[in-house]
């Protein structure tokens, strides 16, 4: 079993790390990008990240808005490579995600039936946020020189810090 693992972990270091594998590393560096991403912790929706060292940023994004229900999704990640490469890249993270969600629910007064238009509909309406924290680590795997897919997994904090539990977030990005 531990040399299973040691095997394992030797190959992981190969495959991303360009100086042992042999990969150059003088390829184009991508400060920006842009794609989804979905994660109990990053949030969930639109996404763009800017890296422009080792220390970077995550800002995810999704609005939704109907005649009964209004959502947001939010959330602000750091990141910090560990290992840089040009077909893999292993990171640490952090991310902080806000979440609101207001419903109205309508129903008919059948005790009275009024039916007087403007006054036969009745609501309720119900308001839910809160914030999820969490940190661990990441893998970024390049299909091409610009497209990205990010896997992350660790432990979050959940519902304005009431549960902990492990998390995993996913994206897709396109590098510029």
């Amino acid at each position: 079993m531990k040399r299973t693992s040691l095997i394992w972990i030797a190959c992981m270091i190969l495959f991303i790390h360009p100086r042992v594998s042999g990969q150059q590393a003088d390829s184009v560096k991508h400060k920006h990008a842009i794609g989804i991403g979905a994660g109990f912790t990053t949030a969930y929706g639109l996404s763009y990240r800017y890296t422009p060292s080792r220390f970077g940023v995550q800002v995810n994004f999704a609005p939704f808005k109907n005649d009964y229900v209004t959502s947001v999704s939010s959330g602000v990640t750091f990141l910090y490579t560990l290992i840089p490469g040009n077909v893999a890249s292993l990171f640490l993270y952090q991310g902080n995600h806000y979440y609101y969600k207001r419903e109205t629910i309508y129903f008919e007064d059948a005790t009275k039936n009024i039916s007087t238009p403007g006054k036969s509909n009745f609501y309720d309406t119900s308001t839910d946020s809160y914030i999820n924290n969490g940190v661990g680590f990441g893998i970024e795997l390049l299909f091409a020189k610009q497209v990205g897919f990010n896997l992350m997994a660790g432990y979050a904090s959940y519902v304005n810090f009431t549960q902990i539990n492990i998390t995993g977030e996913v994206g897709l990005y396109f590098k510029f």
